[in-house]
């Protein structure tokens, strides 16, 4: 009897309902499905996840399955959405279904979150470039976009973090190098625990800071006592780093190239907080972030903003209002900006090649710049001039610079709408926010696509 009121249980939840919707050919998702070249699209994808050591060539083990993860990683670069709600997507969405061809699948779960983010990050930031630029490409070439105009522009990518003040980017360091000398303490190695008590001290003083300090004066002079604090932190990081550097091991290994890194940062760090502190003026480049060392602080000096704090990006439209764009590392100025825009430009569309008018704001402007840009091909220069210095373009081409310069900006505002998230992305290491950038223009320019198909 119990046997047979088992069977019954399990055969009652193996049931399933299904339900047939009709969906129209001209939804969004369909034509984008119709109209992108897979073959391409999935040449690039298999190129990547094959150097990531996925199963793509049949080897023994489980295959790779290509066919599912091409249409599903393009679905999530288009909704640009949590790897979650794509699996919500993926059971629940009856276009989606079409989208990626399981539609006549009757099992509603196909692929969990884990498994598409492994896939997405199998392809990383080089792979959706990739992409992106095969996507420029099609548009130019189909008459969606128009490659004979660019237009460039930097901006500040803002990270997800708090306002980045001195005791805190101090505190941050101290921890990093407490909780690696912590592992090595774990390993025996007892001159460990000097580093942890010094980042203790630095730790209590960035609360004292937060919490008790009211007055300028008290504030500096914790700040002061800070940065005695982390460098002596920094002296017993360096101490440690000797004692373990011969001895074998992952833990010891990762343990000793984090306080390597950590002394690093301070090193540079110190000098520019100590400048800080005596002039006011924010040091050009300043550290901001002791895990992301990347991201600076960007002087802008603009009005109500005259310091951004983040990871500096180009962003170059070409006409129609497609985009690409690189993260600009390192300490390169505004006049270095036309000559990335046209190399990145040659990357996408020929190294021969050259759009009819370049244009730029005025932080580009250099005689240098405009005879580079003739030079290469460029009939219009349409850089802003400094000063009083003449323009290269007049009458009705200065009209479509300043045009060009509005459509650029809102471009970059409409990127860092909630819906793209190009702005405070949520990945934390360099190679991440690579290929959310990346991510978040190819989402644009696919969603782009989507309208201008389906206006036509």
């Amino acid at each position: 009897m119990l046997k047979k009121e088992i069977e019954n249980l399990v055969s009652s939840e193996s049931e399933t309902e299904s339900v047939t919707i009709p969906v129209n050919r001209n939804h969004p998702l369909l034509q984008l499905k119709r109209e992108l070249p897979w073959e391409d699209i999935t040449e690039i994808m298999v190129n990547h996840w094959r150097k990531a050591g996925k199963n793509v060539d049949g080897g023994p083990g489980q295959p790779w399955p290509v066919d599912l993860y091409v249409p599903v990683v393009v679905l999530l670069i288009v909704k640009c959405v949590p790897y979650r709600l794509i699996e919500e997507y993926l059971a629940e969405n009856a276009p989606v279904r079409i989208f990626i061809s399981r539609d006549a699948d009757p099992s509603a779960h196909i692929r969990d979150h884990s498994n598409i983010a492994r896939a997405y990050a199998a392809l990383g930031s080089e792979g959706i470039e990739e992409v992106n630029k095969l996507i420029l490409n099609y548009v130019v070439k189909h008459g969606f976009g128009d490659s004979r105009t660019l237009s460039g522009d930097t901006t500040a990518v803002e990270l997800p973090i708090g306002y980045p003040h001195e005791p805190g980017i101090l505190k941050g360091l101290a921890q990093r190098c407490g909780r690696a000398a912590e592992n090595l303490k774990k390993k025996g190695i007892e001159t460990a625990g000097c580093v942890i008590e010094k980042a203790a001290q630095v730790i209590r003083s960035a609360k004292e800071y937060h919490l008790f300090a009211k007055e300028t004066e008290e504030k500096q002079t914790i700040l002061t006592r800070m940065i005695k604090e982390t460098k002596s932190l920094l002296k017993k990081t360096n101490e440690v780093v000797e004692i373990v550097k011969e001895i074998p091991g992952r833990v010891i290994k990762n343990a000793k190239e984090k306080l390597e890194v950590m002394k690093e940062v301070g090193e540079q760090l110190i000098p520019q907080i100590v400048d800080w502190m005596k002039t006011g003026i924010v040091a050009k480049g300043k550290i901001i972030h002791a895990g992301i060392t990347e991201a600076k602080a960007i002087v802008r000096n603009k009005v109500g903003k005259k310091v951004e704090f983040g990871l500096k990006y180009l962003v170059n439209r070409i006409g129609g209002g497609y985009i690409f764009g690189s993260l600009v590392l390192g300490s390169v100025g505004e006049t270095k900006m036309p000559d990335l825009a046209l190399s990145g430009y040659q990357q996408i569309f020929g190294k021969e090649t050259a759009p009819e008018m370049f244009v730029y704001d005025r932080g580009g402007h250099s005689k240098a710049n405009i005879k580079k840009l003739k030079k290469a091909g460029v009939k219009k220069v349409g850089i802003q001039p400094k000063g009083n210095a003449p323009w290269e373009v007049s009458g009705e081409d200065r009209e479509v610079v300043k045009s060009e310069r509005g459509m650029t900006e809102g471009v970059i505002g409409t990127l860092k709408t909630d819906k793209y998230g190009f702005n405070k992305p949520k990945e934390r290491n360099l190679k991440t926010l690579r290929s959310a950038g990346q991510r978040s223009i190819l989402s644009f320019n696919l969603n782009k696509l989507m309208r201008d198909l389906t206006k036509s």
